[in-house]
Parts: C-alpha cells; sequence; structure tokens
C-alpha cells in the first residue's frame, strides 16, 4: 500500500512541480533579459546625459573662444597699419582685452583666457592674457615669452605650437601648465591672415571641472564613471590617488580605453574584467575627444534578478510544502478507498494480495520473520441469506468485520471474499495471539447477547497458523493450515450449537 501510495504522491508532485519548474525559469529567464536590457538602457541613459552635461560646458568655451576670434579677425583690415602704428595697435589691444573680461566671466569653468600674437609680428610677449585670480576675478597676468622654449615643451607653449601645427582649432588634451602651476585642459584657435600665422586665441579649463562632473556619476549602489583623454590614458578613475595614476593602475588603459572605443564605435554596452570583477560598460566621446565611460559590476545588475528568483524560490518551496502536504492527504484518501473494502470498511483482496506478495519476498529472501495468519469464516451466511435476504446477510458480515476490526484492528483484517476474512500480524507471539481469540470469543458472545434481531445471529469460525521458518517454505504454507484450522473450528461449533435455532443464543 505504501508503495502505490508513495508513487502516487510522486507522479502527482512532479507533473505539478516540473512544469512549474519550467516556468518559472522561462519566467526568470525573460525577467533576466528584460533586466538586462532595462540595465543596458539605464547605463546609456545616464552615460548620454552626463556627458551632455560636460559638452554644454565645453561648447560654452568653444562658443567664447569663437566670439573673441571672430572680434579679433574682424579687426585686421590693413594688418600693416595695424602692426605698425603703436596708436591703433594699443586700441586693438584694448578692444580685446575688454571683450576678453566680459566673456570669460560667463564662461563657466575657465581659469585663464589669452589673445596671443605672433613673436614675429611685435616681439615675443604681445597680446593678452587674463587669469583667474584667488577671488575668481579675471586680472591681466605678464605675458610668456615664447622664444624662450622649445616647440615641443608642451608644459609652457604648447598651448601657442600645437593649434598652430594642426592648422585648426583644437582641444588640448589635459597637461600641467607651468606657466600657471596648474593642471588644465585647452581649447586654442589658431589665427591665420594671408598664409601668414598671426596668433591665437584660447581658453584654458581647470581639469577639475571635467573631474567633478565625472566623480559625481552614480550607477545602481556602486557603479561610477571614469575619464580617458583621445590617447587612451587616464584622466579621472575613481580609484586614482589625486590625479595620478599608479604604474600597476595604468598598465590596463590600453585594455579599457580598446573596449571604451568599441563601445563608442556600436553604441553599445561592453563586457569587461577589472580587479577580477566582472563589469559592463558603456562610453561615449565628449566634444574634445576625450571618452567619457559609465560603468557597473554584472553582480550589481544581475541583484535585482538573484532577489527575485531567492523570493520565487522561497515562494515556490511554500506553495509546493502546501500542495505535498494537501497530496499527500489526498493520495492516502485515493490509496485508503483503493485498499478498502466498500461494504466493511477492512482492507480489501487488492492489499491482501499486496500483503501476500511483501510476505513472500521476505520468506524467499529468508529474512528473519515472525507473522500469524488468522482465516475467519462467517458460519451459515447461505441459510441467512435465504431466510432473511441478503440485506441481513450483508448486515452480519458488517457486524463481523466490525468485531475483527475491534480485536484485531482495520489495518490487519482483510476481507478477501464474500465472508471470508484473514488477519494478518506481523510479530505476534503466541501467548498474545491466543488473548486475542479469547477477546474475539467474547466480542462475539457480547454482541449476540445485545442481539434482539434473529436474522442478525452471529457464529464466526476462526482458525490460526504462525510462520515457521524451519517447515514453511512459503505463505501459502502457513494459510493452508490456517485454513485447515478455520474448517476444524466451523465443525466443532456447529456440532455445538444449530445456527438456525435462535433461541440457543445464550448456550453459546
Amino acid at each position: 500500500m505504501k508503495a502505490l501510495q508513495n508513487k502516487l504522491l510522486i507522479l502527482i508532485v512532479s507533473s505539478t512541480l516540473i512544469p512549474a519548474l519550467v516556468v518559472m525559469a522561462i519566467a526568470l529567464s525573460n525577467y533576466g533579459r528584460i533586466l538586462k536590457n532595462d540595465s543596458e538602457q539605464i547605463m546609456q541613459l545616464m552615460c548620454s546625459e552626463k556627458r551632455q552635461v560636460i559638452d554644454e560646458k565645453l561648447l560654452n568655451i568653444e562658443q567664447s573662444v569663437h566670439t573673441i576670434y571672430h572680434v579679433a579677425i574682424e579687426q585686421y583690415g590693413n594688418t600693416e597699419s595695424l602692426w605698425q602704428d603703436d596708436e591703433q595697435f594699443s586700441k586693438h589691444i584694448s578692444k580685446m582685452r575688454e571683450l576678453m573680461e566680459t566673456t570669460v566671466k560667463y564662461t563657466d569653468g575657465a581659469v585663464s583666457v589669452y589673445y596671443r600674437l605672433n613673436a614675429a609680428i611685435r616681439g615675443p610677449k604681445q597680446g593678452v592674457w587674463l587669469l583667474q585670480d584667488e577671488n575668481g576675478n579675471f586680472i591681466e597676468h605678464e605675458m610668456t615669452d615664447i622664444s624662450l622654449y622649445d616647440e615641443n615643451d608642451i608644459e609652457h607653449v604648447g598651448w601657442y605650437h600645437i593649434p598652430i601645427a594642426n592648422g585648426k582649432e583644437t582641444w588640448i588634451n589635459p597637461y600641467y601648465n607651468r606657466n600657471m602651476d596648474e593642471e588644465i585642459i585647452s581649447y586654442v584657435i589658431p589665427i591665420f591672415l594671408d598664409g601668414k600665422t598671426i596668433g591665437v586665441v584660447g581658453m584654458d579649463i581647470a581639469t577639475n571641472l571635467l573631474y567633478e562632473n565625472t566623480k559625481n556619476v552614480t550607477i545602481y549602489d556602486s557603479g561610477y564613471a571614469f575619464l580617458m583623454d583621445n590617447e587612451g590614458e587616464f584622466v579621472y578613475h575613481p580609484e586614482m590617488k589625486g590625479n595620478t595614476i599608479s604604474e600597476e593602475f595604468n598598465i590596463q588603459h590600453t585594455y579599457l580605453y580598446e573596449k571604451s572605443l568599441l563601445s563608442v564605435k556600436n553604441q553599445s554596452v561592453e563586457a569587461y574584467q577589472w580587479n577580477d570583477a566582472d563589469k559592463k560598460m558603456t562610453a561615449q566621446k565628449l566634444r574634445n575627444g576625450m571618452i567619457f565611460t559609465v560603468c557597473v559590476t554584472e553582480q550589481e545588475i544581475k541583484k535585482p534578478q538573484n532577489e527575485t528568483l531567492i523570493d520565487s524560490v522561497l515562494v515556490i518551496l511554500l506553495i509546493m510544502a502546501g500542495f505535498v502536504a494537501v497530496t499527500v492527504f489526498l493520495t492516502k484518501a485515493i490509496v485508503r478507498l483503493i485498499y478498502t473494502d466498500a461494504m466493511t470498511q477492512v482492507r480489501n483482496k487488492t492489499a491482501y494480495n499486496e500483503c501476500v506478495d511483501l510476505l513472500s519476498k521476505r520468506i524467499r529472501d529468508k529474512e528473519q520473520l515472525e507473522f500469524l495468519i488468522a482465516v475467519v469464516d462467517i458460519n451459515d451466511l447461505k441459510i441467512v441469506n435465504d431466510t432473511y435476504g441478503h440485506e441481513c446477510g450483508d448486515k452480519l458480515i458488517q457486524n463481523g468485520a466490525s468485531i475483527l476490526k475491534k480485536v484485531w484492528g482495520s489495518d490487519c483484517t482483510y476481507r478477501i471474499g464474500g465472508d471470508e476474512f484473514v488477519v494478518v500480524c506481523s510479530d505476534m507471539e503466541m501467548k498474545c495471539a491466543k488473548e486475542r481469540i479469547s477477546l474475539f470469543e467474547e466480542a462475539i458472545e457480547a454482541y449476540n447477547r445485545q442481539n434482539t434481531c434473529e436474522g442478525l445471529y452471529l457464529q464466526m469460525a476462526i482458525g490460526m497458523a504462525v510462520y515457521s521458518s524451519e517447515t514453511d517454505k512459503e505463505y501459502m504454507d502457513v494459510f493452508r493450515r490456517a485454513d485447515s484450522a478455520m474448517y476444524e473450528d466451523k465443525k466443532q461449533k456447529k456440532t455445538k450449537c444449530n445456527p438456525v435455532d435462535f433461541n440457543r443464543v445464550n448456550e453459546y
């Protein structure tokens, strides 16, 4: 019976659990895909928004410099007269200074603005250089003597020679300006007229403007942004110490630069590894050629999915626990129906056959085994059926079964025929068996004394046999002995009391 119960339980649970798990797996897979797309969109949106903020500041710088450039060009009517006439040149410089003062005040992030003429025009220190002081005011500063430095001296004169060499407006990568004693980036427009170099006009921006707008970027719990110049060198990274990068840290700059370039090119989110962590990045190029990158760990991206997975598993486990409990209850009920005789509520022939098969196997396997068989039969049931009807006969069978259940228990009692019952008790000693026989006979006597219906007078024959491993080779050896003992008991009880004479009940 337990085997069938377990099979039904496994069948019902598996037929429900497996589809539930499949549905959950599909749902989580779709959720993971949606989460991945959402996280990538969030990263790209964040990168785009922050890049636009920085680009607006850079654009403002460009527009300011272009304003100064165009005003300077407009004054170059007769350049020979302009350069040679001191008064006219002084007015030109004064006008440029006034324009530069006004323009730079409304240019966020600017720390310096300059209009520098070619040394061949009026000497090595001609032009205007306004530098921001500690109070935020822009004051005129002494011009740098360009002739004192080599053209490749970026820290002193790179701001002048690089845009002229490029022949176009140029954003210069972050560098340390020795003239200002500060790390800056510069936007410079070279001035050419009739094939001659007139000079440059430009603005310097403190790199802190870029640092702050990059450092303040947060995404998820620990995501961050970093900035690289157009040659792949770090400008800002959270792991940098100050504005410097250790050799060990910078050794991976090529790897990150290539990944960032790939993201810029494909407008995609790229996977990479950093400090043994799986991460994702998306990058966009700034107006000045720098690459702005937003990154976050895979673990953090998948955190909502993992939390959902845990919650889903817990819910599934709770549901399945309840379902299994209900299934066990229903399975027991189903099995009880399968193995229970409908009329008497003791075990039926199917349950008996399964019990016999199990005992037979244990006997064949030579297990240490003790069991007792009692074969029980209702005497003269046919006479009751013929005299009082089958309904009365059925009632008599039910009453007999009730006595057997009371004495032996419903789990040990089997109805294997119309009025034939078998009791199978394991590990039953003879002394206990004899006590049960006495209780059985006393229960029948008590029933008959209380019975007022002549058709329900009950007489039951019983025969018992105990398994012996020495003499019994199979189950049927024990059964045959018990069956023979039952028929012997039937003869004795019929001789003692004629079941048709109901007035002799008290003599039984």
